[in-house]
């Protein structure tokens, strides 16, 4: 099936009640001067609630990353499930946004870059990324803890033996830190090609997630929508519905989805 084709038996499966299974990729959530945060990635806590009452307005039941990848993987499972995830473990985020889902009970993943725990995001302001004590506690807390390289790298810019070391190290860092295998990795900047999947493979993970928008399930290029502080709840259900992208493609940058362009993320 053509994508335009596939784009618009989506849409009416979405109109008749249908709920294709979703991710959502979250960065910061917390307070920030619009100045700090170029790239607009920062939701208010309020803004945050918001969504998570559309999701649960909505009847979806939210898993981990991983969870909700099994249930793709195993057939119709998956309708009415979706997921949300975090990347690069930001203590604002951990702190406001990890904690509010914590305390409705809600499971989220959180993917970070472990040679940068408890240090600033030198792509984000300087923002501080959780220490090695805040991650393993988030895990008891029953998050989902992933990896997202050692240094915060586009891994498409590396040869096949500095990715594979980026990736097997962050996961042997996080199995130490944890105690338990870790089997999940998101890909900074959301850079992903079919070598970098190749490795991803390679280094033992099971389920790698990209910043593509919606698209194909794939174990190793798993599709999530990038959520920025212009998501409103209408452009949260487009999103959720997978239809955000071919509904920009169509109408642009105006009348209900004005300032919501797609962004370059830095995470």
């Amino acid at each position: 099936m053509s994508a335009p084709l596939r784009w618009v038996s989506h849409a009416v499966g979405a109109g008749l009640g249908r709920r294709y299974p979703f991710v959502l990729c979250y960065h910061g959530v917390g307070e920030v001067a619009a100045a700090d945060d170029p790239s607009g990635i920062f939701l208010s806590g309020e803004l945050f609630a918001r969504h998570l009452d559309v999701i649960a307005d909505a009847g979806y039941e939210l898993l981990t990353v991983s969870d909700l990848w099994r249930a793709v993987d195993s057939g119709p499972g998956a309708l009415a499930r979706g997921a949300i995830s975090f990347d690069d473990g930001l203590v604002k985020t951990m702190r406001g946004a990890v904690a509010m889902l914590l305390d409705r009970g809600v499971p989220c993943s959180v993917y970070v870059p472990t040679g940068l725990m408890g240090r600033p995001h030198p792509d984000v302001n300087g923002e501080l990324i959780a220490s090695p004590e805040e991650i393993r506690e988030l895990a008891q807390a029953g998050v989902e803890i992933g990896a997202h390289s050692v240094d915060h790298v586009a891994l498409t810019g590396l040869g096949h033996d500095a990715a594979l070391e980026q990736l097997r190290r962050s996961r042997a860092t996080l199995e130490d830190l944890l105690g338990s295998p870790v089997k999940a990795m998101a890909y900074p900047f959301g850079a992903v090609d079919e070598q970098t999947m190749e490795v991803a493979e390679e280094a033992g993970y099971e389920v790698a997630c990209a910043v593509s928008g919606a698209g194909p399930w794939r174990a190793m290029c798993l599709p999530r929508e990038p959520v920025h502080a212009s998501a409103t709840p209408l452009r949260l259900r487009l999103k959720m519905a997978g239809l955000y992208g071919p509904v920009y493609a169509f109408v642009g940058d105006h009348g209900p989805l004005r300032g919501g362009r797609r962004r370059r993320t830095p995470g």
